[in-house]
């Protein structure tokens, strides 16, 4: 089986654009197939630019000491960056791209990561489906303060999958991973080389980080500039790996996109243009027992999804993912308020440009892993999703009233928003930094039971741990969310069942979140503290 290093990938991609050259490609803009995309009510509004090339972030693998200990270096600092053709945007960013570096960690291997802070307010880093001891988790508890440096040291022994990390700092998160910190860790095992998957980073194996972002005039990242951008901050940008609508060059063969909504609050339905089926392998935290063929995929914010899509036939062609939002998003919500008209219609995200084979001997396994399982044998306990109607906030906001933003917190001036007040709440409790809201025997395996009663569904995500889903509205879920979860969406109205085993300590000097995912929800009031001991 052929194989292909770091430093391999230039000359290999250097090979598909000459291939490409040689190819009878679609015209810029023309997409083959899928006839019914406006017919589903799902009309794209201003279609894709693919004017440049899809940044693959650099890999971090670390660095070995003697005592087998794996080191990684991260630093949040202030620079600009060009998410749009031509414009030079003021952002935040580790390492010094727009999209961090993506932590390659070996399960079962001991790892240091060392964060700095270059930025001049606190923030944290919290290591998002990393299964970890609340000390180590990076919530709001951990602080980093301008110019110090954290140490995060664990294990990690779950499941190989596709993690992510962002900064978690208590009212903050939000306008903090809106001005660009981010990256994907991907925690790595020898499955995908057993099973034949694609595992060619940046050739078959390409991460996706997909993000929405609103400039203002000038080029400016603008934060909660509207009075409805409380209900969860939304953009008119459509960016994939810090680039407004890409594209890539890869072979013709089984690709492999490792999928993450980054957003703040949009949710996507994933679809291929031309409307071809393409294949889920793995969840946030783990791959299925069996890949699930599917043409459409709801993805909410923080959810990562891993795909396959067999491009064997399609050497000299240009293959579009996009999100058919309007098929789908509209009904998630039952207030105007919170959808827009790309959630009404759809938009681009990537071009596949697909040059020749690589032969890489690749492809879709019948079957992946055993399915997981748990079996609970501690306390069910139930939460609420409370939306802004207790509060009167939406009252407030239906009356065309907004909330002041604080003062400019931000890369280039952009505002830190609105944060830190009572809006959102579960089980009627809005977030406090000094109560325990849930104690949690350590070993235990329990089942949580999450009840939306808010006009508007909610990605809920829990630190510390992956699930199962053991029912969505008393139902087995459906075969795409039967692996290691760690957030779900929940509509209004609906009950999901979660089970999940609690296998590390978190005191509440550094206790657990569980929270909304939209982050604008989360930095005012939606989120509570759990500690497991």
């Amino acid at each position: 089986m052929t194989t292909i290093d770091r430093h391999g990938r230039r000359r290999v991609l250097k090979g598909l654009a000459a291939g490409l050259a040689g190819a009878a490609l679609w015209p810029a803009g023309v997409r083959a197939g899928r006839p019914g995309w406006h017919a589903l009510g799902a009309e794209v509004l201003d279609a894709g630019v693919f004017q440049r090339p899809l940044p693959i972030p650099a890999q971090a693998t670390g660095e070995l000491d003697a005592d087998g200990v794996r080191h990684y270096q991260l630093v949040a600092r202030p620079g600009t960056s060009e998410l749009v053709a031509g414009i030079q945007t003021p952002t935040w960013s580790y390492n010094g791209a727009w999209l961090g570096p993506t932590l390659r960690i070996p399960r079962h291997q001991p790892v240091a990561l060392h964060v700095h802070n270059g930025l001049d307010q606190p923030t944290t880093l919290h290591w998002h489906g990393a299964q970890v001891p609340g000390q180590m988790d990076g919530g709001p508890h951990s602080v980093i303060a301008p110019g110090e440096t954290w140490t995060a040291a664990y294990t990690l022994s779950q499941p190989a999958a596709t993690l992510w990390y962002h900064p978690h700092p208590q009212a903050y998160t939000g306008p903090q991973v809106y001005a660009g910190l981010a990256g994907m860790l991907w925690v790595d095992d020898d499955t995908d080389r057993q099973l034949g998957l694609p595992r060619t980073y940046g050739i078959d194996d390409l991460p996706v980080a997909i993000q929405d972002r609103r400039l203002d005039a000038e080029g400016r990242l603008a934060y909660m500039t509207a009075a409805g951008d409380v209900m969860g901050m939304k953009g008119d940008r459509f960016l994939v790996n810090g680039v407004e609508q890409p594209y890539a060059e890869v072979a013709a063969g089984w690709l492999r996109l490792r999928v993450l909504n980054a957003s703040n609050a949009r949710n996507l339905n994933l679809a291929f243009a031309d409307g071809r089926r393409f294949y889920v392998i793995a969840g946030d935290a783990g791959l299925l027992a069996e890949p699930t063929p599917m043409d459409q995929l709801l993805l909410a914010p923080a959810e990562r999804v891993q795909i396959l899509v067999d491009l064997r036939g399609d050497y000299g062609r240009r293959v579009v993912l996009a999100s058919d939002s309007g098929a789908v998003v509209p009904d998630l919500y039952r207030t105007p308020m919170a959808v827009d008209d790309y959630d009404r219609r759809g938009f681009d995200l990537l071009e596949l440009r697909v040059g020749p084979s690589l032969a890489l001997g690749t492809g879709l396994p019948e079957q992946l892993v055993e399915p997981p399982s748990l079996e609970p044998d501690g306390a069910t306990r139930r939460f609420l999703m409370n939306g802004m109607i207790a509060s009167g906030a939406f009252m407030h906001l239906q009356a065309g009233h907004g909330y002041a933003p604080r003062a400019a917190h931000g890369p280039g001036g952009m505002s830190a928003g609105v944060g830190g007040r009572d809006l959102f709440a579960i089980n009627g409790e809005y977030m406090d930094m000094d109560k325990i809201n849930v104690h949690v025997k350590l070993g235990a395996t329990e089942v949580w039971q999450v009840t939306n009663v808010s006009l508007m569904a909610h990605p809920f995500h829990m630190h510390g741990t992956s699930f199962l889903i053991r029912a969505r509205g008393g139902k087995t879920p459906p075969p795409q969310e039967r692996s290691w979860k760690d957030v779900v969406l929940v509509r209004g109205g609906e009950t999901v069942e979660l089970v999940a085993r609690f296998e590390h300590p978190a005191a509440a000097e550094h206790a657990y979140m569980y929270h909304c995912h939209t982050l604008e929800h989360e930095d005012n009031g939606m989120m509570g503290q759990f500690v497991v001991a």
